[in-house]
C-alpha cells in the first residue's frame, strides 16, 4: 500500500493553491449558470423523463415543460447558437440508457482515478488541462446529486429520480452542425450527420477542450531542476 501511495511530489505542488483557486472559481461559475438556465427556461423533458417526474399521471402537467421553448443567440431564431433547457440523463453526448444513479457513481469514481493518477504522473499534461476537467467533471457531478423540481425550479438534493423532479445534468447550449445526411448510415461517421451537436454546458465545454490540450501535452513532462544541475551553471 505505502508503494501505491508514494506520491513523487507533495500535494501543494501537483495541485497548487492558485489552481485550487481556479478550479473553485469555475466550478462555481458552471453551477450558476445552470442554476439560473433552470430559473429562466422551460424545461424540456425527454418521455422517460416525463413518465419518472409522473408528469403523465398528474392532472395535466406543468407550464414550464415545453421543448420548443429556446432563446435565439446567433443567426435568424437562433439558427447557429441559441438556448435550450435540457437534462441529460444518459452518458456522452447523450448517448446510452437513462440511468441517473449510476452516473453519479462513473462520474465520481473517474474524478477519484483522475485526482490520483495525475499526483501520481505529476508533470505529464499541462496544468490548466488537468484544470479545465476536474473543473468540468466536478461541477457536472454536483449538477447530478440534485434533481430539479418542476413545480418551484429548486435543485433538491437526491440521489436516485423523485416525482415531480427531472434528473440529469443541466445543458442549455444548442449549435448547428454539418447535417450531411450521406453519413447517416456510416457508423464511424455517424456524427457528421447531426443537424446540431448535442446540447452542452460550460462544464461540457471545459472537458472538451482540456482533454484535447492533455492529448497535445501529455508526452510531454517539464525537467524538474536538480541542486547539481542549478550548481553547474554557477
Amino acid at each position: 500500500m505505502k508503494k501505491i501511495l508514494n506520491f513523487p511530489v507533495p500535494f501543494l505542488k501537483a495541485y497548487p493553491l492558485v489552481w485550487i483557486a481556479v478550479f473553485v472559481v469555475l466550478v462555481v461559475a458552471d453551477l450558476s449558470t445552470k442554476k439560473v438556465i433552470t430559473e429562466s427556461l422551460n424545461f424540456g423533458l425527454s418521455a422517460t423523463q416525463r413518465m419518472q417526474a409522473g408528469v403523465f399521471t398528474n392532472q395535466g402537467q406543468p407550464a414550464e415543460i415545453d421543448e420548443t421553448n429556446y432563446v435565439p443567440i446567433w443567426g435568424e431564431q437562433g439558427k447557429y447558437i441559441r438556448l435550450r433547457l435540457v437534462f441529460n440523463d444518459r452518458f456522452l453526448f447523450g448517448s446510452g440508457p437513462s440511468a441517473p444513479v449510476l452516473g453519479i457513481f462513473l462520474t465520481a469514481g473517474a474524478i477519484i482515478f483522475l485526482f490520483f493518477y495525475r499526483w501520481m504522473t505529476y508533470g505529464a499534461g499541462h496544468p490548466v488541462a488537468w484544470l479545465f476537467v476536474f473543473s468540468g467533471a466536478m461541477g457536472n457531478l454536483i449538477d447530478k446529486l440534485f434533481v430539479k423540481s418542476l413545480e418551484t425550479r429548486e435543485w433538491v438534493f437526491s440521489f436516485g429520480p423523485r416525482e415531480g423532479h427531472v434528473s440529469g445534468v443541466v445543458d442549455f447550449v444548442e449549435c448547428i452542425w454539418f447535417g450531411l445526411d450521406q453519413f447517416r448510415d456510416v457508423f464511424l461517421l455517424k456524427w457528421l450527420a447531426w443537424e446540431t451537436w448535442p446540447i452542452f454546458n460550460l462544464a461540457d465545454s471545459l472537458i472538451v477542450v482540456g482533454i484535447v490540450i492533455l492529448i497535445i501535452t501529455i508526452g510531454f513532462a517539464p525537467e524538474e531542476k536538480t541542486e547539481s544541475d542549478s550548481g553547474a551553471g554557477n
